[in-house]
């Protein structure tokens, strides 16, 4: 790959606007919930999916129901995204302060 192209790829890595917010995975057959947030919900969903597959995820509650009802019993979802000009004007506090609030209106959701 030339010089120019991977400066194209750079520059358009940096201008991308990924999804910031709180993300949730939510057990349908149980109804519990469980709330984080990213500053990049697509990698979010990624990981907590692999995780789960691959039987190591951090949460352990989250993963015996994982190995219950299996990937079709989940739903994966953004909860409330954080609106955004620049990336980096983003503070993790805005993060912290969204997903706190989030637990407010959903007092039965479960840290991830």
């Amino acid at each position: 790959m030339d010089k120019s192209k991977k400066k194209e790829i750079l520059s358009e890595w940096k201008e991308r606007h990924p999804v910031m917010g709180v993300f949730s995975v939510k057990c349908i057959a149980t109804g519990d919930q469980f709330f984080d947030s990213s500053r990049d919900g697509g990698t979010w969903f990624n990981r907590h999916g692999f995780e789960l597959n691959s039987g190591n995820h951090r949460n352990k509650h989250l993963q015996e129901l994982w190995n219950i009802y299996g990937e079709s019993g989940f739903a994966f979802f953004t909860v409330s995204e954080l609106e955004y000009e620049n990336m980096a004007d983003v503070k993790p506090s805005d993060l912290k302060e969204l997903l706190e609030l989030c637990f407010l209106e959903n007092p039965s959701a479960k840290k991830l």
